[in-house]
């Protein structure tokens, strides 16, 4: 197989092309590639956004997606559309949350994903120009490895992703197989959620400018100098196949959420927010999402849960393994 066509596009200047969406349904991708949800993102990132379709022979053999980052860019600064920094990466990633930026056609043994890679790669070389050194592919888990890898291509280790692996009955069970301080404490934090708040359990939908507040001063708290998610990804996303929020709510106000993608066979979980005390918040609420998800998870048979990079000591308390991930530069 020899990819015939790459198409690249910004996704604020020119429209995703069709089969972006035909292929994400088809290959069961996580709804954080739907092509609406990634085109409110990128019209308040930071950095330029651009999204490529491998086809060949008019089929969709791989989508790639990413932003080219430069300097650093200052706090409440937004990507210009159409715009490219002097000279910058292609990050190949996927926005907001702890994966490649990268997905083949089942269909395609490992020599051809390894075609259309390179077809990408030349592409963007072509597309960005000068304003392209190369491309860095973050996330990438040890089986993508022999995929990006190559001679002169760095790789770096970086923070891993976490991953629970279901092997459970029910909650119960999953709380007997706890030290018994935590498996009292976790128990304790999951009824007084209950009793205190109106949990929302893998709700398909949530209030846009409530969840993209909770998440900016989440992301302020812990030093993060991102310009706040767009309403617009929150609004796109609601009522998409696969898209499960946890939370929890006061009357009509949201104390917290998680925003977590379904994939039928993995739950992955990715922005978070939650109210501080300070403003009216509650205590260990972050801890109870935790648990509502695990709970989903063993309630619908999912194999496991993908609970992202950070605080992988606190995550190793509910039981996730940590899961190895490598940064490869691909210099021109």
């Amino acid at each position: 197989m020899i990819p015939v066509h790459v198409e690249i596009v910004d996704p604020t200047t020119e429209p995703v092309p069709a089969d972006w969406e035909i292929f994400r349904k088809q290959e069961r991708l996580a709804a954080a590639w739907q092509a609406d949800a990634l085109t409110a993102y990128a019209w308040c990132a930071q950095r330029p956004v651009r999204l490529a379709v491998v086809r060949d022979g008019g089929q969709v053999a791989g989508v790639f997606l990413g932003d080219v980052g430069g300097l650093p860019a200052r706090r409440g600064d937004y990507a210009r559309p159409g715009s490219l920094p002097l000279a910058g990466w292609f990050d190949c990633r996927l926005p907001l949350g702890f994966n490649p930026g990268f997905a083949f056609a089942s269909r395609l043994d490992q020599v051809e994903r390894r075609a259309v890679l390179k077809a990408f790669e030349g592409a963007t070389r072509r597309r960005l120009g000068r304003h392209c050194l190369g491309i860095v592919y973050r996330q990438v888990c040890a089986g993508e490895l022999p995929l990006v890898a190559g001679r002169f291509r760095p790789r770096v280790a970086t923070a891993p992703n976490t991953l629970l692996v279901n092997r459970w009955s029910d909650l119960e069970e999953y709380f007997a197989g706890l030290p018994r301080g935590r498996r009292q404490r976790f128990r304790r934090i999951h009824a007084e959620a209950a009793e205190t708040t109106e949990p929302l359990h893998a709700v398909g939908t949530v209030d846009p400018a409530q969840a993209s507040r909770l998440a900016h001063l989440t992301d302020l708290k812990h030093g993060g100098g991102r310009p706040p998610i767009p309403l617009g990804y929150f609004s796109r996303l609601n009522g998409e196949s696969g898209v499960c929020y946890f939370g929890h709510r006061e009357g009509d106000r949201l104390l917290s959420f998680d925003l977590a993608f379904d994939t039928g066979d993995r739950l992955i979980t990715t922005v978070t927010g939650s109210l501080d005390i300070r403003d009216g918040g509650r205590r260990d609420l972050y801890f109870d999402l935790y648990l509502q998800e695990i709970d989903h998870m063993i309630r619908e048979g999912r194999n496991g849960i993908e609970f992202g990079k950070g605080m992988a000591e606190l995550k190793q308390r509910f039981g996730c393994d940590l899961i190895p991930q490598t940064l490869v530069v691909a210099p021109w």
